[in-house]
């Protein structure tokens, strides 16, 4: 079951103080008008992804709708960034961009606690995966997307 719970500080798809069993949730998004085109994503599956914290609240039922316990505020000192996609390459990019953003704010800059992912086959993985990786890119398009004209020796020498 789907708790949200009101708070005026929230968006308004988070204005709820109704407990729903997935199913109704799934239901009630359907006239959110900016909610109810991430439904597709699992409308249809046997299972729904869900996210609890060690009281079994739910925090989120990605893509769909976080609950107002895992809203951030001011006074919030740790934070779980999650992606939720089809496949892993874009939410790997995104999850690696919000972490190294996050951590400039942490008491520790750029600490980040990994999270082991595991999969209902037994597969698991490390995220976020942060190690440096080698990228092949012209130099036009570098400039193009930069918005400068420099030479090649300027570029790899900063």
């Amino acid at each position: 079951m789907q708790t949200l719970t009101a708070d005026s500080s929230l968006p308004d798809s988070l204005h709820q103080v109704e407990t729903f069993k997935a199913d109704k949730l799934m239901e009630f998004y359907k006239s959110d008008l900016k909610l109810k085109k991430f439904l597709r994503v699992i409308e249809d599956s046997p299972v729904y992804p869900v996210i609890y914290d060690r009281n079994r609240t739910v925090l989120s039922l990605p893509p769909i709708i976080n609950g107002a316990p895992s809203a951030i505020s001011l006074k919030t000192k740790n934070v779980f960034i999650e992606c939720t996609s089809t496949d892993l390459t874009k939410p790997n990019i995104v999850l690696n961009t919000m972490v190294a953003m996050f951590s400039v704010y942490c008491e520790q800059k750029f600490e980040v606690e990994p999270v082991d992912v595991t999969y209902p086959d037994g597969k698991s993985y490390i995220c976020p995966e942060l190690s440096p990786y080698d990228m092949k890119v012209s130099l036009s398009h570098i400039n193009c997307i930069v918005g400068v004209s420099l030479e090649a020796y300027k570029v790899a020498h900063r």
